[in-house]
């Protein structure tokens, strides 16, 4: 548990991310295929769990914007600074931000 007046640092990916059919956006197409919240545990198919299994990678899951910073501020922090920035190489780069950073402090009450 953190001190009131303790300070929280959060990175995150843009949920907007997740919407997106990897593969295709890995040849820079970007086409529509999650709703969010995603998850990899039910938003893939069994096959298509299995190869990120198999290879070892990490299962992802793309929460809200409310649940990510409203999340925060129900738990009682304050926000006091907020940051984006790019994922070099990713084709929804040219149209948002995929990063999200926030700085938040709790609350002294």
């Amino acid at each position: 548990m953190l001190r009131p007046g303790g300070v929280l640092l959060a990175g995150f990916c843009n949920p907007i991310l997740y919407l997106f059919d990897q593969e295709l956006a890995d040849e820079g197409v970007l086409q529509v295929r999650h709703a969010l919240p995603y998850s990899d545990l039910s938003s893939l198919s069994e096959a298509e769990r299995a190869v990120y299994l198999d290879e070892l990678q990490p299962l992802e899951f793309g929460h809200t914007l409310t649940d990510q910073i409203g999340g925060q501020l129900d738990a009682g922090f304050v926000l006091t600074g907020f940051y984006e920035d790019i994922w070099p190489g990713v084709k929804l780069n040219e149209y948002t931000p995929t990063y999200i950073a926030t700085r938040a402090v709790k609350s002294m009450a």
